[in-house]
């Protein structure tokens, strides 16, 4: 037996479970509101996440319509996909998730750009562009290639993933002039990390020498993309260094995971946490194993293990942001699929063969990817027969059903929106009618 083995007891407002985005969404808001809230989770989730906001990006599915306005195709989603979680709510709730998140963001010194409203085509590493309706500060220049002249792509030898080559070859067919630029800081076959890359970035030095190889270019470029390792903490600034040296305008291109613009939105959200300490006391509890031992009308009783420490947590409300298979959130049992802290019913094709299509490309898409938790307009779970499973259990992100996030564009709006719905709704019905007229809270 481990004698360091420990228990403990904790009360809050609010317990969430998931440290994704979703579960960073919904603790930046009860952070906000002055709730006292603990988050369970592994936020290291984020390294795999582009750090683009997506809302809706393709609608319809058939042909994959690309979309340049998404409260278009929001329409049309709520008329043909009555059950996604879009369908609860409409255009504006989901812009004002987006703003409380963006506006949380900048008050931890990270900016994001958005376009009145319209999705941002954001050039990736493969070459192609994606609409998304958010993007980095060091990303948005990348709407300037259809009007640049002479665009450069630089890559770094040694860095995996990302290719100045293969972004080129894809641009040659839209673009007249397209120029790479490979640098070398490595030994050949040696292994470049994101990572280690962008807190080289950090360096001034470092940087003096990147701009001169650039400069060095004979290419006649106005405009550069690069991978997006430019510094993690004021990768911004450390852009606009870059600008200022060059005389040209730069953008970061996001890259396959590990992700340093996911890393960096990790990093936002624990800075801000961090400030709201006193006002709100935000515990986490990372690696843990949560369980649900008591359901009562008013709370729950949960307890939350990792290696050297049980934590028995009482909580008015839950937010389950625990995300799909990954992630744990739901479990794909041999024959079902399972969500493994409360039991709740999970919406799932009728039989295990019906999941996938033989074919991975599949147009229609698999339907074990609209598997989830149903819910009510507010986002708590029901039960089969429609009835809520308890007045202040809810979900968020992923974990919710009918949204194959994926092909439709829209992981980071769902998670924003049922998040901030939910959170907002616990507040609103747990406070005495005259405080929320009072306090300038109630939302």
């Amino acid at each position: 037996m481990n004698n360091s083995y420990g228990k403990k007891n904790i009360t809050c407002d609010v317990l969430i479970i998931g440290a994704g985005f979703a579960g960073m969404a919904a603790c930046a808001r009860a952070s906000e509101l002055g709730l006292k809230t603990i988050m369970a989770g592994n936020s290291s989730q984020l390294y795999f996440a582009s750090g683009l906001f997506d809302l809706l990006g393709v609608y319809p599915l058939d042909p994959g319509t690309l979309l340049t306005n998404p409260e278009t195709g929001l329409d049309l989603l709520k008329k043909e996909m009555p059950d996604h979680p879009y369908s609860k709510t409409g255009f504006k709730p989901i812009l004002k998730s987006f703003d409380f998140i963006i506006d949380y963001l900048r008050s931890a010194g990270l900016e994001y750009e958005t376009s009145k409203g319209r999705n941002i085509s954001v050039l990736t590493a493969a070459g192609t562009f994606k609409p998304t309706f958010s993007v980095p500060e060091t990303i948005k220049k990348c709407q300037m290639i259809k009007k640049s002249k002479n665009l450069l792509i630089i890559d770094f030898k040694g860095l995996t993933g990302f290719s100045a080559g293969q972004i080129a070859a894809q641009l040659k067919e839209k673009l007249n002039s397209v120029h790479t630029l490979s640098i070398e800081l490595v030994p050949d076959k040696t292994v470049l990390h994101p990572m280690h890359l962008a807190s080289m970035f950090e360096n001034d030095i470092f940087l003096e020498k990147i701009a001169k190889k650039i400069s060095n270019c004979d290419c006649k470029a106005d405009l550069l993309g690069m991978p997006a390792v430019c510094g993690i903490n004021k990768s911004l600034n450390i852009l606009t260094k870059l600008e200022k040296m060059t005389n040209l305008d730069i953008f970061e291109i996001p890259m396959m995971p590990p992700s340093i613009p996911g890393l960096r939105l990790k990093n936002a959200f624990e800075r801000q946490f961090a400030k709201q300490f006193n006002k709100t006391r935000i515990q986490f509890l990372s690696q843990a194993e949560i369980k649900s031992e008591i359901i009562n009308e008013n709370e729950f009783i949960l307890s939350a293990v990792n290696q050297n420490m049980e934590t028995r947590i009482k909580a008015e409300c839950v937010v389950l942001a625990s995300g799909r298979f990954q992630s744990g959130g739901l479990y794909a049992h041999r024959k079902k699929i399972l969500e493994p802290v409360f039991n709740l019913p999970v919406h799932q094709p009728a039989h295990r063969n019906l999941w996938h299509h033989r074919n991975l490309f599949e147009k229609q898409g698999h339907l074990i990817n609209t598997s989830g938790i149903e819910t009510d307009n507010v986002f708590r779970p029901v039960n089969t027969d429609g009835s809520i499973f308890h007045k202040n259990l809810y979900a968020a992100g992923a974990i919710l059903a009918h949204n194959d996030w994926a092909r439709l564009k829209s992981g980071s709006g769902v998670s924003a929106l049922s998040a901030f719905t939910a959170v907002n709704d616990f507040y609103n019905s747990h406070r005495p009618s005259a405080d929320n007229s009072n306090d300038g809270k109630s939302v």
